[in-house]
């Protein structure tokens, strides 16, 4: 395997666009739970009202406050956990990406290198194998 232990990134954003949506789309999951949390406690809060004896909003405006702290500590944790887990996608594909146009501009020995936790281990070797082609082709 090509990985290397190694090699260590400074930065966690490599592709911007891709890493960015990951973590909007677990920012979204997080504002949907809060969407349907609002809407059980309305419809609740109509039940309630229904039976005659509606929920004090003391108590509502008590606990807002934990709640509210509650999602911001969640959406930080999701930006954190998504840019960390989009970076190993993201750092391999730019890696990946640049040996190609490396190889493609003429330079010979190119080779993937991969850090050990990085996905796509299997298309870094193919691409490997593909350079070492190529490279025997030019050679013969």
């Amino acid at each position: 395997m090509t990985t290397s232990g190694s090699v260590v990134r400074k930065v966690r954003v490599v592709d911007g666009g891709f890493q960015y949506r990951v973590v909007a789309l677990a920012l979204l999951v997080v504002v949907i739970g809060l969407a349907v949390f609002a809407a059980v406690a309305a419809l609740f809060y109509g039940i309630s009202s229904a039976t005659g004896h509606p929920p004090d909003p003391r108590l509502l405006l008590a606990v807002l406050p934990a709640l509210l702290l509650n999602d911001l500590a969640i959406m930080v944790v999701a930006i954190i956990v998504g840019i960390a887990m989009s970076h190993r996608i993201a750092g391999p594909v730019y890696r990946i990406a640049s040996d190609i146009d490396r190889a493609l501009a003429g330079e010979r020995g190119v080779r993937v290198s991969l850090r050990r936790k990085d996905a796509l281990g299997e298309l870094a070797e193919k691409v490997n194998r593909l350079f070492e082609r190529i490279d025997g082709k030019r050679a013969g």
